[in-house]
């Protein structure tokens, strides 16, 4: 279990450094490792730390858009207050500045989550490799991270297979991508 600080500050800044992304003078980025409607997650590198991270930045096209920029927000303000073993921490959030093709720029939030490694529930089971044990285990692990949230009031709203990730070396899951998380 990672004993790193669960409050995220707010960063700005952050410009190209030896064509490598570095956001904020810290977070080197790396290969695209996930994809969603709204995002793009990467590997990454928290080099005052030493630690790989992920990072989910909103697609510059969404950060256009004030809505988008304000779920995106909300997502990481929601899930930085849940300190759950079964919930991806999230650790920093700030944004990037990047050119949009013209004279303009656009400022692209970003969020710095923990890293997680093995693979979504999903491709497990379109691998055929979840048991009904393992599968029940799996539940387990869910439904305890939802209870947590929702005690603390936030409902995910997006909960399915894909935003579950099996940690095989701890046997354990980890809700992520409260995207569309609602306060109750």
């Amino acid at each position: 279990m990672n004993e790193s600080p669960r409050t995220p500050l707010h960063r700005e800044d952050s410009l190209p450094v030896d064509n490598q992304r570095v956001l904020s003078g810290r977070y080197e980025l790396g290969g695209i490792i996930g994809r969603g409607g709204m995002a793009d997650v990467h590997r990454g590198v928290d080099t005052r730390l030493g630690r790989t991270v992920a990072v989910k930045l909103l697609r510059p096209d969404m950060a256009r858009d004030p809505q988008f920029q304000a779920r995106f927000k909300r997502e990481a303000q929601s899930v930085a207050a849940l300190n759950h073993p079964s919930i991806v921490a999230i650790y920093d959030t700030g944004e990037h500045t990047v050119p949009d093709g013209s004279e303009d720029s656009v400022r692209v939030p970003y969020i710095v989550m923990e890293f997680v490694e093995g693979k979504t529930i999903r491709d497990l089971i379109r691998a055929k490799e979840v048991s009904i044990d393992r599968g029940i285990d799996f539940c387990l692990g869910v439904l305890s991270a939802l209870e947590y949230s929702h005690k603390a009031g936030i409902v995910h709203r997006d909960i399915k297979p894909a935003n579950v990730m099996y940690c095989e070396g701890s046997n354990s899951v980890k809700v992520m991508d409260f995207g569309i998380a609602r306060a109750i």
